[in-house]
């Protein structure tokens, strides 16, 4: 079952709000239903403290009889790790996280982490928003990156020293060591259709970023 996590964070474009046509269900994060109110798109149920909703989306959710799951303000978990909670109990196996960019730094490392749970947890989960795509990919794991000639990849250790593979890119390696205190990974080109990453050790965060209007940027 593949699950959207809509998150309060910054607001859905089109062409992410396309993927949730491919997801079987959709889990709104408080005010994230205002978001989704507004393009037309109702989530399978809200939930969170509900602080963030004005009149219009209790109105919206009544009308369409989405449920609502209110918890207590002064609760442990943020609303973020609620939702996740709810898409899990739904039997979520893959999991398309939007809102998580936002103007904070600390909820956006928060959101990283929910992220991490889901991978953690057997899920094939990604972030997508300003234009980029997050996953973790862990030992045993392989990514293959379709359709994403001329994108920038990024490959970051984290957690311990990472051992990956890379292949279809300016920069190929068939045992590329990453440590976790060192940016040795970022700013690589994909110039293949069939570009992979495979890991070999440890885990990585990959980020994907679209492929930019400008050819003036660094490979490092």
């Amino acid at each position: 079952m593949k699950v959207a996590l809509v998150l309060n964070g910054d607001e859905p474009g089109p062409d992410e709000l396309k993927l949730l046509d491919a997801c079987e269900a959709i889990v709104a994060a408080d005010g994230a239903a205002e978001k989704l109110l507004r393009s037309d798109r109702p989530p399978t149920v809200i939930v969170g403290d509900l602080d963030s909703l004005g009149p219009d989306a209790y109105k919206w959710a009544d009308a369409l009889n989405i449920p609502m799951e209110r918890h207590r303000a002064d609760k442990d978990e943020t609303d973020g790790e609620l939702a996740l909670q709810k898409a899990l109990q739904m039997g979520a196996k893959s999991l398309l996280i939007l809102g998580a960019h936002g103007g904070r730094s600390a909820m956006f490392l928060a959101n990283l982490k929910l992220l991490r749970r889901a991978h953690e947890k057997g899920l094939e989960a990604v972030i997508n928003g300003h234009g980029e795509s997050i996953r973790f990919v862990s030992a045993g794991g392989e990514l293959a990156l379709v359709g994403r000639t001329n994108s920038i990849l990024n490959i970051l250790a984290v957690d311990g020293p990472a051992k990956v593979t890379v292949s279809g890119t300016a920069f190929d390696n068939a045992d590329l060591e990453l440590d976790p205190r060192s940016a040795r990974g970022v700013s690589n080109r994909i110039t293949s259709d069939g570009a992979r990453v495979k890991v070999l050790q440890g885990t990585v965060v990959v980020v994907v970023e679209r492929k930019p209007k400008s050819k003036n940027y660094e490979i490092v």
